[in-house]
């Protein structure tokens, strides 16, 4: 009987040892991507870490995503207006209306072609969220800032 329970205290500090080691950078798994890596370091770190890290990283993102954006409405902008004026002096003919049906049904076919089981990313994104709060509440406060200094 006594035996028994020695080697059920050394399978469960055994399972606890392999726990910590699995913990360490080293013995983590070629699989992990480098990002879960961080993130799952950050989970691990204070609370004003998180976020801190989850701000920089929010502010940036924001930032960035309003100059491609005013950058892409410039040139979608400027090529639309190109166009409309070359169709005005006569340069090209343009049927709109055969433009707008070949637009719509090309619309419908990447509609169909993307429509996968998978989650979307905003499903995806609210899972880690749930699972890092402090990281996701720093970004998303980032993020707006980013966006309102830009």
């Amino acid at each position: 009987m006594a035996e028994k329970e020695v080697s059920e205290e050394k399978d469960t500090s055994n399972m606890d040892l392999l726990d910590r080691l699995g913990d360490i950078e080293v013995f983590r798994t070629e699989s992990q991507g480098t990002l879960d890596k961080i993130c799952s370091d950050l989970a691990k770190a204070s609370v004003p870490k998180q976020l801190g890290v989850g701000g920089v990283a929010g502010w940036t993102t924001g930032y960035l995503t309003m100059k491609a954006g005013k950058m892409a409405a410039t040139a979608i902008g400027g090529t639309l207006l190109l166009l409309q004026i070359a169709h005005h002096k006569g340069y090209i003919k343009v049927d709109w209306n055969k433009m707008t049906s070949d637009s719509a049904s090309m619309a419908d076919k990447i509609k169909k072609k993307l429509h996968l089981k998978s989650k979307s990313g905003l499903e995806k994104f609210q899972e880690w969220s749930a699972r890092n709060i402090y990281l996701a509440g720093g970004f998303t406060g980032g993020f707006f800032l980013g966006i309102a200094s830009s």
